[in-house]
């Protein structure tokens, strides 16, 4: 593994949280030999979770295509999809515009499917330099006719001179993220933020200061209702996933620690993703993995089944 990957993301390294559709009756993520935990689902074991590390998993609105982030030989990220078919998930591939350049990170899927969300260390826009950015922004890919178009740079309003990581939306156009402050590793501060979408652009962000006292929050992801937020928290320790009810507009609860199956000492979890049913989370965690799968997996769980409220 390269120096640069392991700037950008590491499951053990203090860098993790700097980095860090519609249901179906039958989940396309779930197939007759879909591996089961305790009540926590491994994702695609052998086609989506492999050996290799997969994390950030999103799914359109259809159900038919997941994308996620995927280690390769390369020194930077590339967003994978996969299709799903009769047989079951394709072999993934890795999307047009995911090239060696730079680094396309934690995709996700707009509830109406009309944009694919993803942070980049892209160039921005009105720039001379062809060069990779010292930070992460906010980028989308328009859907088309044709499939999806040129990243479209997200704009000032949710991005800064800080790096922005890890973008979620609600049914309403409500975007949530994370920004990084000044600083490296866990000594960076990280912000919760909350943009609500307008045509093409988006209204002045807001942070979300819900976290207690020590606790570093990133990685959030917002329900399609736009009532529940979980995110990766640490507190000097390997993430957990924490969890937010939305109380008022501008007023959320005090995050608290989902419990095993989807925390478990030892694991790493990060990444998560609700689904636009709200009844199901996935998540990416370094546990013990079944056959055809290990290191950083997608799992899955049912919300009602690790709420505590």
């Amino acid at each position: 593994m390269t120096k640069k990957r392991n700037m950008k993301f590491s499951t053990r390294g203090a860098s993790l949280a700097c980095l860090v559709g519609f249901s179906l009756a039958l989940s396309p993520f779930v197939t007759a030999l879909q591996p089961v935990l305790g009540d926590v689902q491994v994702v695609g074991a052998g086609r989506i979770s492999t050996p290799a590390r997969e994390f950030a998993a999103s799914l359109s609105p259809d159900g038919g295509h997941v994308y996620f982030n995927r280690s390769s030989d390369s020194p930077s990220w590339h967003i994978w999809v996969s299709e799903r078919s009769d047989r079951g998930w394709l072999p993934a591939s890795t999307l047009w515009f995911s090239d060696e350049r730079y680094s396309d990170l934690d995709p996700f899927v707009s509830r109406s499917g009309d944009r694919l969300y993803f942070s980049s260390d892209r160039p921005v826009p009105g720039t001379n330099s062809q060069d990779p950015t010292p930070d992460t922004n906010t980028w989308y890919a328009p859907r088309t006719k044709d499939g999806w178009g040129q990243p479209v740079y997200a704009g000032r309003a949710v991005n800064s001179s800080f790096s922005e990581t890890f973008v979620s939306e609600s049914a309403e156009g409500d975007l949530v993220y994370t920004r990084f402050g000044e600083g490296s590793g866990r000594d960076r501060p990280a912000y919760l933020m909350i943009a609500r979408r307008y045509g093409a652009g988006f209204a002045n962000p807001r942070q979300i200061t819900t976290a207690p006292d020590g606790l570093r929050v990133s990685n959030p992801a917002i329900s399609a209702d736009g009532r529940l937020i979980v995110a990766a928290g640490t507190r000097q320790d390997a993430p957990k996933l924490y969890y937010s009810r939305r109380l008022s507009a501008d007023n959320w609860s005090p995050f608290k620690p989902l419990p095993a199956p989807v925390n478990v000492p030892g694991g790493v979890q990060f990444a998560p993703y609700i689904s636009n049913d709200g009844k199901w989370l996935y998540f990416s965690s370094e546990r013990e993995a079944p056959a055809g799968a290990g290191g950083d997996d997608i799992y899955r769980v049912r919300l009602d089944r690790v709420l505590g409220d």
